[in-house]
């Protein structure tokens, strides 16, 4: 009466969705925060002690965070049986963060010459390129089979990194660091909330207040590092036009806030960032100045979050050894974002 291959796969399916419910990636995060905390105490005296210290640069742990974040896009993706359909955006996400990481990446290495392999006594140096071109088709095939939706999925996403790769080597201009690195940090939050099953991130529908909230913290740094980064302390707005627009952009912004909560709908996100980062922009305009320091605290704060959601150690970690050594600035601006809401 009852097909028994059915039972098991129902069942199955229903423990993996009770399964992948929970927040792991908090737990995960508590697992690891005896690391965390060692890092934090311990990284400076052992940054100071081996003379790496002037290598823990903002430059350096912005570019590991794009590359080890496109490696997280390729390598815990393509878990596409688990979407309800066949149609999905979320190809082009990823190939959209793996373009602009290889953009980012090749530009970075432009300097950087390919190696030279010669045969034997220097005589055929045409194995130069057959090594070289075997050793990036290896490196594509994870790339292709990251995207298995459809049969023009891997060729959209190695597509993607050639094409950002040869852009980066040829381009004579230089992309912002911080900027890429928000721009990238939010994309992948966007997918993951877009389908948090692919990312084993939680159950779409049924996120937890845990998953909503610290993706909310998420976007809310990101929002206010972005601003940081790209507007810049005026003193233009008039003072009372000031306060009642900040009380306009307050009020909407709580509630885009509670929207996103209640619906876990992705535009009502997208759209609750943009509002704070206009609360945020119109702040630091208004400002005459911004505290020395704060906007390496929220890119460092940003990346240890956006770590701690991806489940990223390495990239929590490095977030952590750099906000770690922004600690003895003379500047003490522990209040001095409270100007920003």
């Amino acid at each position: 009466m009852f097909d028994e291959s059915l039972v098991v796969a129902s069942a199955v399916s229903a423990f993996n969705n009770a399964a992948v419910v929970g927040p792991a990636f908090l737990w995960n995060a508590v697992l690891a925060s005896p690391l965390f905390v060692a890092v934090y105490v311990f990284g400076r005296k052992f940054l100071d002690a081996s003379g790496m210290r002037p290598y823990v640069t903002g430059a350096r742990i912005t570019f590991w965070t794009v590359v080890f974040t496109a490696l997280w896009v390729v390598f815990l993706g393509g878990n596409y049986a688990v979407l309800r359909d066949g149609v999905s955006l979320l190809p082009w996400v990823t190939a959209a963060i793996l373009f602009v990481t290889s953009i980012f990446v090749g530009i970075n290495t432009r300097a950087v010459k390919l190696p030279i392999w010669y045969g034997r006594a220097n005589v055929s140096k045409r194995r130069r390129w057959w090594i070289n071109a075997l050793a990036f088709a290896i490196a594509m095939v994870p790339v292709g089979l990251s995207d298995t939706l459809n049969w023009w999925g891997p060729i959209l996403q190695i597509g993607a990194v050639i094409a950002g790769l040869f852009v980066g080597r040829r381009s004579r201009r230089q992309m912002r660091a911080t900027t890429c690195t928000l721009g990238v940090m939010f994309a992948a939050t966007i997918g993951i909330l877009m389908q948090p099953e692919l990312w084993r991130f939680g159950q779409l529908g049924n996120l937890t207040p845990a998953h909503l909230v610290w993706i909310m913290m998420v976007g809310i740094l990101l929002a206010a590092a972005f601003a940081m980064d790209v507007i810049n302390p005026r003193g233009r707005i008039h003072k009372s036009a000031y306060v009642k627009l900040k009380w306009l952009m307050r009020f909407v912004s709580a509630l885009a806030v509670i929207l996103f909560l209640l619906t876990e709908a992705v535009p009502i996100f997208i759209g609750a960032v943009l509002m704070l980062f206009v609360l945020f922009a119109m702040s630091i305009w208004h400002a005459e100045s911004v505290p020395a320091g704060l906007e390496n605290r929220a890119i460092a704060l940003t990346i240890i979050a956006f770590g701690v959601l991806t489940g990223l150690v390495v990239v929590t970690a490095m977030g952590i050894l750099w906000y770690a050594t922004l600690r003895d600035d003379k500047n003490k601006d522990a209040g001095g974002a409270k100007f920003l809401l």
